[in-house]
């Protein structure tokens, strides 16, 4: 079992020149010493085949350590941030019937999804040819879920308590509670990375800069 899905890892990440090494050898690759081939093999000869993918990438990554939509409640007394990965606030515990936290697992887990997809970014962006473009196509298409999920996520928590995602409105607690909501630029700049990434697999390949010498031998 393990073998199996050491050997799909070996031919979703491997290289042509990685692969033919194996079909020289007459033999499929299905070790941690075959896997580890392929990626010491793909930084000896790296190469960047897609600068924007890459950009697209760090970019995105650069917006996760930012809010992406806000709200002020009662005259800008109380705060309230959503991350991509965690919610922020500096609720008094009465008002804590109003949010959904989310636990440190989920937490972790969405932290490091994000995280991959620089990961994603960067190998389609360092692979030749139809599998480089169809890394980045799927790393693009991953960030723009994302930040449709978010959305429903965030959509889905203030139906909960009748309120919209944007604008204004209020609640009544022992007083009335104003709260301004709406959507910050780092929002807005993930989803824009997230189609840049899409269309950059039209131009990938186009002014590759090599970056590592090769030599393949397993």
């Amino acid at each position: 079992m393990i073998q199996k899905w050491l050997h799909r890892l070996c031919l979703i990440f491997g290289n042509d020149s990685s692969l033919e090494v194996f079909r020289r050898e007459n033999r499929k690759p299905g070790t941690l010493a075959d896997l580890w081939f392929i990626f010491r093999d793909h930084f000896q000869g790296l190469t960047l085949y897609n600068p924007l993918g890459l950009l697209a990438g760090i970019v995105f990554t650069a917006c996760i350590f930012k809010p992406w939509w806000f709200a002020a409640l009662h005259n800008d007394y109380f705060f309230i941030h959503a991350y991509p990965f965690i919610l922020r606030h500096d609720l008094p515990s009465d008002a804590l019937d109003y949010v959904i936290e989310t636990p440190l697992v989920g937490v972790v887990f969405l932290l490091w999804l994000l995280l991959s997809y620089l990961f994603l970014a960067f190998w389609g962006s360092t692979l030749p040819g139809k599998k480089g473009r169809l890394f980045l196509l799927a790393d693009g298409i991953f960030m723009l879920l994302y930040t449709g999920g978010f959305y429903l996520a965030l959509w889905y928590a203030m139906s909960r308590v009748n309120l919209p995602v944007t604008g204004y409105s209020s609640v009544s607690a022992s007083v009335q509670v104003d709260i301004h909501m709406h959507w910050l630029q780092p929002y807005f700049i993930a989803i824009g990375a997230g189609a840049i990434c899409v269309l950059s697999a039209l131009v990938h390949g186009v002014g590759a800069i090599r970056l590592g010498r090769k030599g393949n031998a397993p």
